[in-house]
């Protein structure tokens, strides 16, 4: 294979990778008639946003500087604190993996080799530990709203109604 083709396949290769990994969230998302077909990326994300909060789900960072606001105890702030951190640490850890499954599927394209089956195994191998990302973010998710109590959620609808 020639070099030009290399890199063709490479790039095509880390296309695809890249955007399992950053359009991923969105395939979570239930479709819906409003879609545009080239809305931009700004309004994609503030869609997503307002489905995650219309379902009560809410990033801890979001939660704690608004923590007077809505009357998080110090006892939920810790413990969001720490959910926020055992999911950081998972993701920090995953996403160094993704790269480092990517630079060696890059190295095995280099190679020459073009065996199909060595190709899928490196690309479910990534896609796996995308997927475990984005589980482990909507259980992060899950588990911040289930420290809140229901008058700190129906505050948050109120909140984001204005």
């Amino acid at each position: 294979m020639s070099q030009p083709s290399e890199n063709k396949t490479r790039k095509l290769i880390m296309s695809i990778c890249s955007a399992v990994f950053f359009l991923g969230p969105l395939m979570l998302l239930p479709a819906q008639s409003g879609d545009r077909p080239h809305e931009d990326e700004t309004f994609k994300w503030k869609r997503h946003l307002f489905f995650l909060t219309d379902n009560h789900l809410f990033d801890g960072r979001l939660l704690l500087k608004i923590k007077d606001k809505i009357g998080l105890t110090r006892e939920q702030e810790e413990r969001i604190e720490n959910l926020m951190l055992e999911h950081e640490t998972f993701s920090i850890q995953n996403s160094g993996e993704i790269k480092i499954k990517e630079l060696q599927l890059t190295v095995y394209l280099r190679s020459g080799k073009t065996d199909r089956k060595e190709m899928e195994m490196y690309i479910r191998e990534i896609s796996r530990i995308k997927t475990d990302l984005i589980v482990n973010y909507m259980n992060y998710l899950l588990e911040v709203r289930d420290v809140l109590t229901p008058q700190q959620i129906e505050t948050l609808k109120q909140m984001k109604e204005k």
